[in-house]
C-alpha cells in the first residue's frame, strides 16, 4: 500500500485536512478545534484526523498550517492568540503521536503555497497572497521562493502603518492596515456609522442591535443600496488598496491574490483596490501586476499543507 501524505489547516475554530494516497486526493474533513481543552487535546484530535484521512495507509508525512508565530528550526509555536499557545513544541508532540514526520509553517504562508499548487498562482514565480478576514496576513513569493525571514515572521503586512493617527491596532500600534481594512475594522466603523445615522439600513438589518453589525452585514447593506454602508465599506477597501499598492511598489509581483472572508465581497473589493493600485503604484509595477480573488475558498490552507509536506518529503529523498 502506498504511503499517505496528509495536509491539515489548523484554525482557532476548526481544523480541516485532506490526504494524498497513491496520487489521489481524498475528500476533505473538518473537525472542531478544542482550544479550551488545551494543546494536548488538540494534538490528540489532529493525530486522529491524520490517521482517519490516511484511511489505513502508512503515514509518510503531515503538513500543518498553524495560526501564530512559529520557530521553524525548533518546531515550536512561539505564540498563537487564536489557540492560546506559548512555546508549545507542536512538531515533537505530533510526531510522537503519529510516528511520522511533521512539517509546520504559518497558516497564511501555507495558504499561499495552496494558491501556488492549486489556485490562481499556478506557474507564478513572483506573487503575493493576502488573506483579509479577522486579520490581514500574507505569503510572499519572490523568484519562486517563499519569503520567511530570519525569524520566520516575514509577511506581517497587516501591521504596515498607513495612518499613524488612525485607530488602535491589536499589535499595540495605531493606523495599521489591519486596523483600517480587516473585518473587525469594517464592523467597528459600521457600528459608528449606524449610531450616527439612524436612517441607515444598518440599523434595520441589525434589528437595532449594534453587536449584530459585522463586516458581512455591512457588505449586505451596501448591496441593498445603503449609502452609509457603502461609504464604510469603500473607505476600508481604499485603505486596503493603498496598502497593496505599497506592496506592489516594493515587491513588483506579477500577481496579487486576495483570500479570506472579506474577499467574498467580490467586485466591491476588486474595483476600489484596483483603482488604488493604478493611482499609487509606479508605472512599471502597475503594468505588470494582476489582481485576483482566490478561487480556493477555505481549501487554500489544506492544499498548501499538502504541498508543504510533499515538498519536504521530496527534498529529503
Amino acid at each position: 500500500m502506498s504511503n499517505a501524505i496528509v495536509g491539515i489547516d489548523l484554525g482557532g475554530t476548526n481544523a480541516q485536512g485532506a490526504a494524498l494516497v497513491n496520487g489521489k486526493l481524498s475528500e476533505s474533513k473538518a473537525i472542531p478545534t478544542r482550544a479550551r481543552q488545551g494543546p494536548e487535546a488538540i494534538m490528540d484530535d489532529l493525530a486522529d484526523l491524520a490517521h482517519e484521512l490516511a484511511a489505513g495507509a502508512p503515514l509518510a508525512a503531515v503538513g500543518l498550517g498553524v495560526p501564530g508565530l512559529l520557530d521553524l528550526e525548533r518546531g515550536v509555536c512561539v505564540f498563537s492568540g487564536n489557540l492560546n499557545w506559548r512555546e508549545f513544541p507542536i512538531v515533537e508532540k505530533l510526531e510522537q503521536r503519529l510516528g511520522a514526520s511533521v512539517f509546520i509553517d504559518n497558516d497564511v504562508r501555507v495558504a499561499a503555497l495552496g494558491e501556488l499548487s492549486q489556485g490562481k498562482a499556478q506557474g507564478c514565480r513572483d506573487f503575493i497572497y493576502l488573506t483579509v478576514g479577522t486579520g490581514i496576513g500574507s505569503g510572499i513569493f519572490i523568484d519562486g521562493r517563499l519569503l520567511r525571514g530570519p525569524r520566520w515572521s516575514a509577511g506581517e503586512v497587516g501591521h504596515m502603518v498607513l495612518n499613524p493617527h488612525g485607530p488602535d491596532c491589536t499589535c499595540g500600534s495605531r493606523g495599521c492596515l489591519e486596523a483600517l481594512a480587516a473585518a473587525p475594522a469594517i464592523a467597528r466603523d459600521g457600528r459608528k456609522a449606524a449610531a450616527r445615522y439612524p436612517e441607515s439600513l444598518l440599523n434595520e438589518m441589525s434589528a437595532g442591535d449594534p453587536n449584530r453589525i459585522d463586516a458581512a452585514l455591512v457588505s449586505r447593506a451596501t448591496d441593498a443600496g445603503d449609502a452609509i454602508a457603502r461609504q464604510v465599506f469603500a473607505e476600508a477597501m481604499d485603505w486596503l488598496g493603498i496598502g497593496i499598492a505599497n506592496l506592489v511598489n516594493i515587491f513588483n509581483p506579477e500577481l496579487v491574490v486576495i483570500g479570506g472572508g472579506v474577499s467574498l465581497a467580490g467586485e466591491k473589493l476588486l474595483t476600489p483596490v484596483g483603482a488604488k493600485i493604478e493611482q499609487y503604484s509606479m508605472p512599471v509595477q502597475k503594468q505588470n501586476v494582476r489582481l485576483e480573488l482566490s478561487a480556493l475558498a477555505d481549501k487554500a490552507g489544506v492544499y498548501g499543507a499538502l504541498e508543504l509536506a510533499t515538498r519536504q518529503t521530496t527534498d529529503k529523498e
